[in-house]
């Protein structure tokens, strides 16, 4: 991140996860200015997203007289997990 001040790379102070967001503080080592910048859901959350949909899934598909498939769209957990991964890159290089 450059600084909206003097335009200067800024140094990464703090990157907090805590929330369940990807938040990053900055500061400019030349003027001093501080910034941050929310860069979408933090990468813990979207696999924690991902796990309790595929539980909910298995425990539907093993109840009694459930059908035997996922929804449609759950068919491959792996494919849907790396393909939400991949779409938030793509809005990571698209925000800069």
């Amino acid at each position: 991140m450059d600084c909206a001040k003097c335009g200067e790379p800024m140094r990464l102070t703090e990157k907090d996860t805590s929330s369940g967001r990807d938040i990053r503080e900055y500061k400019c080592t030349n003027c001093g200015y501080e910034d941050w910048e929310v860069r979408g859901p933090a990468l813990w959350q979207i696999l924690h997203d991902d796990k309790e949909e595929s539980e909910a899934a298995k425990a539907t598909a093993n109840a009694p007289g459930a059908q035997a498939h996922l929804p449609e769209g759950r068919q491959d957990s792996a494919k849907s997990l790396w393909s939400r991964f991949l779409a938030w890159l793509d809005d990571l290089h698209k925000a800069k």
